[in-house]
Protein backbone atom coordinates (compact mmCIF):
# COMPACT_ATOMS: atom_id res chain seq x y z
CA UNK A 1 0.00 0.00 0.00
CA UNK A 2 1.20 3.53 -0.83
CA UNK A 3 2.49 5.19 2.35
CA UNK A 4 0.65 8.37 1.37
CA UNK A 5 -2.62 6.50 1.92
CA UNK A 6 -1.79 5.72 5.55
CA UNK A 7 -2.53 8.45 8.12
CA UNK A 8 -0.34 6.73 10.74
CA UNK A 9 2.73 7.84 8.78
CA UNK A 10 1.62 11.49 8.49
CA UNK A 11 0.89 12.74 11.99
CA UNK A 12 3.62 15.35 12.23
CA UNK A 13 2.08 18.71 13.12
CA UNK A 14 -1.20 17.21 14.31
CA UNK A 15 -2.52 18.12 17.78
CA UNK A 16 -4.08 15.22 19.65
CA UNK A 17 -7.26 15.72 21.74
CA UNK A 18 -5.43 16.34 25.05
CA UNK A 19 -3.06 18.90 23.62
CA UNK A 20 -0.12 16.76 22.47
CA UNK A 21 1.62 18.30 19.46
CA UNK A 22 3.12 15.56 17.28
CA UNK A 23 6.73 15.92 16.13
CA UNK A 24 8.51 14.23 13.19
CA UNK A 25 8.14 10.52 12.49
CA UNK A 26 10.85 8.65 14.38
CA UNK A 27 13.28 6.62 12.26
CA UNK A 28 14.27 3.42 14.13
CA UNK A 29 17.92 2.89 14.99
CA UNK A 30 19.81 0.52 12.70
CA UNK A 31 20.21 -2.01 15.56
CA UNK A 32 16.54 -1.90 16.56
CA UNK A 33 14.44 -5.02 16.08
CA UNK A 34 10.72 -5.66 16.43
CA UNK A 35 8.01 -3.00 16.53
CA UNK A 36 7.01 -3.53 12.90
CA UNK A 37 3.29 -3.12 13.62
CA UNK A 38 3.66 0.39 14.99
CA UNK A 39 5.40 3.68 14.35
CA UNK A 40 6.39 6.37 16.81
CA UNK A 41 6.75 10.12 17.22
CA UNK A 42 7.91 12.55 19.91
CA UNK A 43 5.07 14.63 21.36
CA UNK A 44 4.95 17.68 23.60
CA UNK A 45 2.46 20.01 25.24
CA UNK A 46 2.45 23.77 25.56
CA UNK A 47 3.34 23.43 29.26
CA UNK A 48 6.61 21.67 28.35
CA UNK A 49 5.45 18.10 29.01
CA UNK A 50 7.01 15.56 26.67
CA UNK A 51 6.05 12.05 25.69
CA UNK A 52 6.61 9.16 23.32
CA UNK A 53 3.75 8.44 20.92
CA UNK A 54 3.21 4.87 19.75
CA UNK A 55 0.80 4.52 16.81
CA UNK A 56 -0.76 1.35 15.47
CA UNK A 57 0.20 0.86 11.83
CA UNK A 58 -2.76 -0.92 10.24
CA UNK A 59 -1.10 -1.02 6.82
CA UNK A 60 0.53 -4.34 7.72
CA UNK A 61 -2.86 -6.01 7.89
CA UNK A 62 -3.51 -5.23 4.22
CA UNK A 63 -0.49 -7.32 3.22
CA UNK A 64 -2.10 -10.35 4.86
CA UNK A 65 -4.01 -13.07 3.04
CA UNK A 66 -6.98 -12.53 5.37
CA UNK A 67 -7.21 -8.78 5.87
CA UNK A 68 -10.26 -8.87 8.17
CA UNK A 69 -8.68 -11.31 10.63
CA UNK A 70 -5.35 -9.46 10.48
CA UNK A 71 -7.03 -6.14 11.28
CA UNK A 72 -8.84 -7.75 14.20
CA UNK A 73 -5.62 -9.29 15.55
CA UNK A 74 -3.66 -6.05 15.31
CA UNK A 75 -6.31 -3.91 16.99
CA UNK A 76 -6.88 -6.51 19.72
CA UNK A 77 -3.17 -6.75 20.52
CA UNK A 78 -2.75 -2.97 20.54
CA UNK A 79 -5.73 -2.58 22.88
CA UNK A 80 -4.30 -5.28 25.16
CA UNK A 81 -0.99 -3.41 25.39
CA UNK A 82 -2.82 -0.15 26.09
CA UNK A 83 -4.92 -1.71 28.87
CA UNK A 84 -1.89 -3.41 30.43
CA UNK A 85 0.13 -0.17 30.41
CA UNK A 86 -2.77 1.67 32.03
CA UNK A 87 -3.01 -1.04 34.69
CA UNK A 88 0.73 -0.80 35.37
CA UNK A 89 0.25 2.91 35.97
CA UNK A 90 -2.68 2.30 38.31
CA UNK A 91 -0.61 -0.26 40.22
CA UNK A 92 2.26 2.24 40.35
CA UNK A 93 4.91 -0.09 38.98
CA UNK A 94 7.90 2.19 39.37
CA UNK A 95 10.20 0.33 36.98
CA UNK A 96 7.75 -0.20 34.11
CA UNK A 97 7.01 2.46 31.49
CA UNK A 98 3.34 3.39 31.77
CA UNK A 99 0.76 4.98 29.48
CA UNK A 100 -0.02 8.61 30.28
CA UNK A 101 -2.62 9.09 27.54
CA UNK A 102 -4.31 7.15 24.77
CA UNK A 103 -7.02 7.55 22.17
CA UNK A 104 -8.04 7.32 18.54
CA UNK A 105 -8.39 9.98 15.87
CA UNK A 106 -9.73 10.02 12.32
CA UNK A 107 -7.85 11.92 9.62
CA UNK A 108 -9.78 12.67 6.41
CA UNK A 109 -8.27 12.08 3.00
CA UNK A 110 -6.48 8.80 3.73
CA UNK A 111 -7.44 5.24 2.78
CA UNK A 112 -6.43 4.25 6.32
CA UNK A 113 -7.56 7.30 8.24
CA UNK A 114 -8.14 5.69 11.64
CA UNK A 115 -5.22 6.15 14.06
CA UNK A 116 -5.04 4.47 17.47
CA UNK A 117 -2.29 5.71 19.77
CA UNK A 118 -0.72 5.47 23.21
CA UNK A 119 1.40 8.20 24.81
CA UNK A 120 4.16 6.97 27.12
CA UNK A 121 6.39 8.81 29.53
CA UNK A 122 9.55 9.90 27.73
CA UNK A 123 12.89 8.22 28.45
CA UNK A 124 16.31 9.72 27.81
CA UNK A 125 17.39 6.74 25.66
CA UNK A 126 17.56 2.96 25.70
CA UNK A 127 20.33 0.94 27.32
CA UNK A 128 22.18 0.42 24.01
CA UNK A 129 22.73 4.17 23.72
CA UNK A 130 23.70 4.39 27.39
CA UNK A 131 26.34 1.69 26.96
CA UNK A 132 27.70 3.50 23.90
CA UNK A 133 28.80 6.22 26.34
CA UNK A 134 31.45 3.77 27.54
CA UNK A 135 33.64 6.33 29.27
CA UNK A 136 30.71 7.41 31.47
CA UNK A 137 29.11 4.03 32.20
CA UNK A 138 31.13 2.03 34.72
CA UNK A 139 30.30 -1.37 36.19
CA UNK A 140 28.41 0.15 39.11
CA UNK A 141 26.05 2.02 36.78
CA UNK A 142 25.57 -1.12 34.69
CA UNK A 143 24.58 -3.00 37.83
CA UNK A 144 22.16 -0.22 38.72
CA UNK A 145 20.56 -0.62 35.29
CA UNK A 146 20.38 -4.39 35.84
CA UNK A 147 18.87 -3.78 39.28
CA UNK A 148 16.15 -1.64 37.66
CA UNK A 149 15.45 -4.38 35.10
CA UNK A 150 15.07 -7.01 37.80
CA UNK A 151 12.79 -4.73 39.83
CA UNK A 152 10.64 -4.15 36.76
CA UNK A 153 10.31 -7.88 36.12
CA UNK A 154 9.44 -8.55 39.75
CA UNK A 155 6.76 -5.86 39.60
CA UNK A 156 5.28 -7.41 36.45
CA UNK A 157 5.41 -10.92 37.89
CA UNK A 158 3.65 -9.69 41.02
CA UNK A 159 0.59 -8.89 38.88
CA UNK A 160 0.92 -12.19 36.95
CA UNK A 161 2.43 -10.61 33.86
CA UNK A 162 5.46 -11.87 31.95
CA UNK A 163 7.27 -9.43 29.67
CA UNK A 164 8.44 -12.07 27.14
CA UNK A 165 10.40 -9.60 24.98
CA UNK A 166 13.12 -8.13 27.19
CA UNK A 167 15.96 -6.84 25.00
CA UNK A 168 18.24 -3.78 24.86
CA UNK A 169 15.76 -1.58 22.97
CA UNK A 170 13.04 -2.38 25.53
CA UNK A 171 14.97 -1.21 28.56
CA UNK A 172 14.72 2.56 28.78
CA UNK A 173 16.99 4.84 30.76
CA UNK A 174 15.54 7.81 32.62
CA UNK A 175 17.16 10.86 34.22
CA UNK A 176 19.02 10.06 37.42
CA UNK A 177 17.10 9.88 40.67
CA UNK A 178 17.65 12.60 43.30
CA UNK A 179 20.01 10.25 45.17
CA UNK A 180 22.23 10.06 42.09
CA UNK A 181 21.56 6.43 41.26
CA UNK A 182 20.94 5.45 37.66
CA UNK A 183 17.46 4.18 36.94
CA UNK A 184 15.62 2.50 34.12
CA UNK A 185 12.24 1.04 33.23
CA UNK A 186 10.98 -1.85 31.14
CA UNK A 187 9.14 -0.71 28.04
CA UNK A 188 7.08 -2.20 25.21
CA UNK A 189 4.58 -4.63 26.68
CA UNK A 190 3.18 -5.49 23.27
CA UNK A 191 4.25 -9.14 23.54
CA UNK A 192 3.51 -9.60 27.24
CA UNK A 193 1.63 -12.52 28.75
CA UNK A 194 -1.16 -11.61 31.16
CA UNK A 195 -2.62 -14.46 33.21
CA UNK A 196 -6.04 -12.82 33.58
CA UNK A 197 -6.38 -11.80 29.91
CA UNK A 198 -5.70 -14.63 27.43
CA UNK A 199 -4.34 -13.59 24.04
CA UNK A 200 -3.69 -15.20 20.66
CA UNK A 201 0.01 -14.55 21.36
CA UNK A 202 -0.15 -17.09 24.20
CA UNK A 203 -0.23 -19.89 21.61
CA UNK A 204 3.06 -18.88 19.99
CA UNK A 205 6.11 -20.98 20.96
CA UNK A 206 8.25 -17.85 20.54
CA UNK A 207 6.13 -14.80 21.46
CA UNK A 208 8.93 -12.22 21.50
CA UNK A 209 11.86 -11.25 19.29
CA UNK A 210 13.57 -14.43 18.11
CA UNK A 211 17.03 -12.87 18.44
CA UNK A 212 16.63 -12.72 22.22
CA UNK A 213 14.37 -15.73 22.87
CA UNK A 214 15.53 -18.37 25.37
CA UNK A 215 16.84 -21.64 23.94
CA UNK A 216 13.71 -23.67 24.61
CA UNK A 217 11.78 -21.22 22.42
CA UNK A 218 14.47 -21.30 19.77
CA UNK A 219 14.05 -25.08 19.56
CA UNK A 220 10.23 -24.65 19.74
CA UNK A 221 9.99 -26.68 22.93
CA UNK A 222 6.95 -25.82 25.07
CA UNK A 223 7.20 -26.58 28.78
CA UNK A 224 3.85 -27.82 30.14
CA UNK A 225 4.12 -25.70 33.29
CA UNK A 226 2.99 -22.15 32.59
CA UNK A 227 5.29 -20.51 35.15
CA UNK A 228 8.28 -22.19 33.51
CA UNK A 229 7.15 -21.10 30.03
CA UNK A 230 6.64 -17.46 31.07
CA UNK A 231 8.65 -16.44 34.11
CA UNK A 232 11.71 -18.62 33.48
CA UNK A 233 11.88 -17.12 29.98
CA UNK A 234 11.98 -13.64 31.52
CA UNK A 235 14.84 -14.73 33.79
CA UNK A 236 16.80 -15.92 30.77
CA UNK A 237 16.37 -12.59 29.02
CA UNK A 238 17.41 -10.74 32.19
CA UNK A 239 20.60 -12.80 32.42
CA UNK A 240 21.22 -12.37 28.71
CA UNK A 241 20.97 -8.59 29.10
CA UNK A 242 23.47 -8.81 31.96
CA UNK A 243 25.84 -10.57 29.54
CA UNK A 244 25.14 -7.91 26.91
CA UNK A 245 25.92 -5.07 29.31
CA UNK A 246 29.19 -6.55 30.58
CA UNK A 247 30.51 -8.31 27.45
CA UNK A 248 28.74 -6.62 24.54
CA UNK A 249 27.13 -9.92 23.48
CA UNK A 250 23.91 -11.68 24.43
CA UNK A 251 23.88 -15.29 25.61
CA UNK A 252 22.35 -16.35 22.28
CA UNK A 253 25.32 -14.80 20.50
CA UNK A 254 27.70 -16.57 22.85
CA UNK A 255 25.92 -19.90 22.41
CA UNK A 256 25.96 -19.59 18.63
CA UNK A 257 29.73 -19.21 18.82
CA UNK A 258 30.23 -22.21 21.13
CA UNK A 259 27.67 -24.69 19.74
CA UNK A 260 28.55 -27.14 17.02
CA UNK A 261 26.50 -25.99 13.98
CA UNK A 262 24.71 -29.35 13.91
CA UNK A 263 23.38 -28.68 17.42
CA UNK A 264 22.30 -25.10 16.73
CA UNK A 265 18.54 -24.36 16.81
CA UNK A 266 18.62 -23.46 13.12
CA UNK A 267 19.75 -27.01 12.26
CA UNK A 268 18.59 -29.33 15.04
CA UNK A 269 15.78 -31.71 14.10
CA UNK A 270 15.34 -33.75 17.28
CA UNK A 271 13.59 -32.93 20.57
CA UNK A 272 14.87 -30.47 23.16
CA UNK A 273 15.84 -33.06 25.76
CA UNK A 274 18.25 -34.63 23.26
CA UNK A 275 20.09 -31.35 22.59
CA UNK A 276 20.32 -30.23 26.25
CA UNK A 277 23.66 -32.01 26.94
CA UNK A 278 25.27 -30.17 24.03
CA UNK A 279 23.70 -26.88 25.13
CA UNK A 280 24.98 -27.40 28.68
CA UNK A 281 28.52 -28.02 27.43
CA UNK A 282 28.43 -24.90 25.28
CA UNK A 283 26.92 -22.90 28.13
CA UNK A 284 29.70 -23.95 30.49
CA UNK A 285 32.25 -22.73 27.96
CA UNK A 286 30.35 -19.43 27.67
CA UNK A 287 30.41 -18.90 31.44
CA UNK A 288 34.13 -19.73 31.58
CA UNK A 289 34.88 -17.08 28.97
CA UNK A 290 32.62 -14.47 30.58
CA UNK A 291 34.36 -15.00 33.92
CA UNK A 292 37.82 -14.83 32.37
CA UNK A 293 36.92 -11.53 30.68
CA UNK A 294 36.56 -9.84 34.08
CA UNK A 295 38.86 -9.46 37.05
CA UNK A 296 38.52 -9.61 40.82
CA UNK A 297 35.72 -11.11 42.88
CA UNK A 298 33.07 -9.57 40.66
CA UNK A 299 34.09 -11.93 37.84
CA UNK A 300 32.81 -14.88 39.87
CA UNK A 301 29.71 -13.00 41.00
CA UNK A 302 28.82 -12.16 37.39
CA UNK A 303 29.39 -15.76 36.27
CA UNK A 304 27.24 -17.09 39.10
CA UNK A 305 24.38 -14.67 38.44
CA UNK A 306 24.27 -15.22 34.67
CA UNK A 307 24.70 -18.93 35.35
CA UNK A 308 21.49 -19.41 37.31
CA UNK A 309 19.46 -16.94 35.23
CA UNK A 310 20.26 -18.46 31.82
CA UNK A 311 20.34 -22.21 32.50
CA UNK A 312 19.43 -23.98 29.22
CA UNK A 313 17.06 -26.21 31.20
CA UNK A 314 14.39 -23.68 32.16
CA UNK A 315 13.25 -25.79 35.12
CA UNK A 316 16.65 -25.12 36.74
CA UNK A 317 16.63 -21.34 36.32
CA UNK A 318 16.39 -18.97 39.24
CA UNK A 319 18.37 -18.22 42.36
CA UNK A 320 19.58 -21.47 43.98
CA UNK A 321 17.97 -20.61 47.33
CA UNK A 322 14.58 -19.95 45.70
CA UNK A 323 14.82 -23.25 43.80
CA UNK A 324 15.58 -25.22 46.97
CA UNK A 325 12.49 -23.99 48.77
CA UNK A 326 9.72 -26.59 48.83
CA UNK A 327 7.03 -23.95 48.71
CA UNK A 328 6.93 -20.67 46.86
CA UNK A 329 8.07 -19.54 43.43
CA UNK A 330 11.39 -20.97 42.14
CA UNK A 331 11.57 -18.08 39.70
CA UNK A 332 11.14 -15.38 42.36
CA UNK A 333 13.44 -12.41 41.82
CA UNK A 334 13.89 -11.21 45.41
CA UNK A 335 17.26 -12.89 45.97
CA UNK A 336 18.41 -12.00 42.45
CA UNK A 337 17.71 -8.34 43.19
CA UNK A 338 19.59 -8.60 46.50
CA UNK A 339 22.58 -10.20 44.79
CA UNK A 340 22.73 -7.44 42.16
CA UNK A 341 22.45 -4.78 44.86
CA UNK A 342 25.22 -6.34 46.94
CA UNK A 343 27.56 -6.53 43.94
CA UNK A 344 26.82 -2.89 43.13
CA UNK A 345 27.50 -1.75 46.68
CA UNK A 346 30.74 -3.73 46.92
CA UNK A 347 32.03 -2.34 43.64
CA UNK A 348 31.06 1.21 44.60
CA UNK A 349 33.27 0.80 47.70
CA UNK A 350 36.12 -0.63 45.64
CA UNK A 351 35.56 -4.17 46.90
CA UNK A 352 35.64 -6.99 44.35
CA UNK A 353 36.91 -4.92 41.43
Amino acid sequence: MDSNANAALHLEGQTLPNGWLVGPLRVPDAEATGGIFSVSYPVRKADGSQGFLKVLNLAYAFASFNVVDALKDLTTQFAAERDLCIMCGERRLANVVVAIDHGEIQLPGYVIGSVSYIVFELATHDVRHALALADKVDDVIKLEYLHSMALGLRQLHSIRVSHQDLKPSNFLVFPELPNGRATGKLGDLGRAFRADAPSALDLLPRPGDGNYAPPEQQYEHVYPDERTRRYAADLYQLGSLAAFMFTGRTINTWLTEKLDPAHHWSQWGDDYEAVLPYLNDAYGAVLDEIESSRSGAFAHELREMIGYLCEPDATRRGHPVARRQKHGNPFALDRVITAIDLSSRRLSRGIGA
